[in-house]
């Protein structure tokens, strides 16, 4: 035992010492960071005692009800949408009725893995997928700071990752949900993009799209590049074949909806259930409460800010970027509701690329600093099963 201890540490040192200096500091600075914020929800969790929340209409005593305290520090990763991976990693799929929602919506890539990394930890898929998640936090840390490096050279590549961990929702890129992994891929897709090898970019997309429907907006950005590098005819000859790969995540998972359910467009149908159905409730902007109106403040901030970063993105940093930032938002913002917008936002990774770009030192504090407290608040609101994002 103590020579196979001895062996992963070796190994362990020598693929620390392969890699850049920049790469080994931010992902030394993400692992202090899961480790504070995870003390920090713990206690977050157990010393206040909140009343259930009651932000919005939906939220009875009967429907919503408060979690109890304890110091279960895996269970603290498990709320909201966590419940539909968990459903799928245990049951697969399933309809529940023709008008009721139901964990078709969500893609199969996040809880196929964590059925897979289920036996490591112990047959807890709570704790499978916390492990996913910090894990794919990692390397996703260790790519931006790549790209960052090859192709953004005058800006600190430790700033964008500074900017990521202090994002209003970066708790929910440890907890049981797929924004970690599709930070990844995503990242990966559009690195091998700029290294003009759109083979590995696209399957790198691939991946994507069975994670996330956003996913499918990573053609934008294989598009443009490819076009950038090659030229508009190139769209005529067999080089622009490749591309073609990258939706083919989703696509597969609605031609599975097909065979098992009948239904290509199920997904759309059951996101109707979900509040999502390309149509505005005028109902939804009715102000009901004190929480209610705080939560629509800062939904409508995230969706300015976020429009305003895709805009800055598309002049000023790079056209693949912005496009797809602003494509993806707009389908977002599409579906009539600004709920969960800051969490969208947050795998639009340019955005962290820009405030890296900030020359004022003031305004790079006044980011820093306001990003943590909202980080903070959304944490302590996540951990007491409060409507987050």
């Amino acid at each position: 035992m103590a020579a196979l201890v001895d062996m992963v540490q070796a190994k362990l040192s020598a693929v620390s010492s392969a890699l850049p200096l920049p790469v080994r500091r931010n992902l030394a600075m993400t692992a202090a960071w899961l480790v504070i914020i995870n003390i920090f929800a713990l206690l977050a969790f157990n010393r206040l005692n909140l009343a259930p929340d009651t932000a919005f209409e939906w939220m009875t005593p009967t429907a919503i009800g408060p979690v109890q305290q304890s110091w279960d520090l895996i269970a603290l990763h498990s709320r909201w949408d966590s419940y539909w991976y968990l459903d799928i990693a245990q049951n697969g799929y399933y309809l529940r009725g023709p008008e009721d929602i139901a964990n078709v919506v969500f893609f199969p890539l996040y809880p196929l893995l964590m059925r897979l990394v289920a036996p490591v930890a112990g047959g807890n898929l709570v704790l499978a997928g916390w492990m996913l998640s910090s894990l794919f936090l990692l390397l996703a840390v260790a790519l931006l700071t790549r790209l960052c490096q090859q192709f953004h050279p005058d800006i600190d590549p430790h700033l964008p990752v500074a900017f990521l961990l202090v994002h209003p929702t970066a708790f929910f890129l440890n907890a049981v949900y797929s924004e970690s992994l599709f930070l990844f891929l995503s990242l990966a897709t559009v690195f091998w993009a700029l290294r003009r090898n759109f083979m590995i970019a696209s399957l790198w997309a691939a991946l994507a799209s069975a994670t996330r429907v956003a996913g499918v907006f990573l053609f934008v950005v294989l598009l443009v590049e490819f076009i950038q590098a090659n030229g508009w005819r190139a769209l005529l000859t067999r080089r622009v074949w490749p591309l073609a790969l990258a939706p083919l995540g989703a696509l597969a998972f609605f031609l599975y909806h097909w065979a098992a359910f009948g239904d290509f467009f199920l997904y759309l149908k059951v996101q109707t259930f979900f509040g999502r159905d390309f149509s505005v409730d005028a109902n939804a902007l009715f102000i009901r409460n004190n929480p209610d109106l705080a939560n629509t403040l800062l939904d409508f901030a995230y969706t300015g800010l976020a429009i305003l970063f895709g805009i800055i993105a598309l002049w000023r940093v790079r056209l693949s970027y912005g496009l797809y930032m602003l494509i993806s938002l707009s389908i977002a913002l599409s579906t009539g509701s600004f709920l969960a917008i800051s969490r969208y936002s947050m795998v639009l990774f340019p955005i962290f690329i820009i405030g890296a770009g900030i020359r004022s030192p003031v305004g790079r504090s006044a980011w820093l600093f306001g990003s943590t407290l909202l980080l903070a608040l959304d944490t302590i609101r996540f951990v007491n099963h409060y409507w987050t994002s």
